[in-house]
């Protein structure tokens, strides 16, 4: 197995994680079907949920499709996607005072490496340069 199939295997199996764990805690009586939260919050949780599964599914469409081909363009996208979302879920807590937890913290520091792995291992060759006799015309 390349190290660029071990990458797109990574991405894939954290991405699939992140958006089904996504599904599974927040659908729950602790998060968007608590009766304590005001119908808008439970609207916000949804929203976020729906948000993550949809970046998700285009990591994972990104990463076996134009990034597995080497498409540059494809492979700054993908990296702009998943370090952001970690980014976000890292900002959050500090941007919304209170909102963030242990499992907060947790979750996106153990992501994030896996994730930059994942990317380092799937980037793009770099282009060689083309020279004849050593000299550039």
């Amino acid at each position: 197995m390349t190290s660029r199939t071990v990458g797109l295997v990574g991405i894939t199996l954290v991405s699939a994680f992140a958006g089904i764990s996504g599904v599974v805690i927040d659908f729950t009586a602790s998060h968007v079907y608590n009766p304590a939260w005001p119908p808008h919050a439970q609207f916000h949780g949804y929203l976020s949920i729906a948000r993550t599964l949809l970046i998700m599914i285009a990591a994972i469409l990104l990463a076996w499709g134009p990034v597995r081909r080497g498409d540059r363009a494809a492979w700054t996208v993908l990296a702009v996607l998943l370090l952001g979302w970690i980014a976000i879920w890292l900002l959050a807590p500090i941007v919304v005072p209170g909102t963030g937890d242990r499992a907060t913290y947790v979750f996106a520091a153990v992501l994030a490496p896996l994730y930059l792995v994942g990317i380092w291992l799937v980037r793009p060759p770099v282009p060689r340069q083309n020279s004849v006799g050593g000299k550039r015309g």
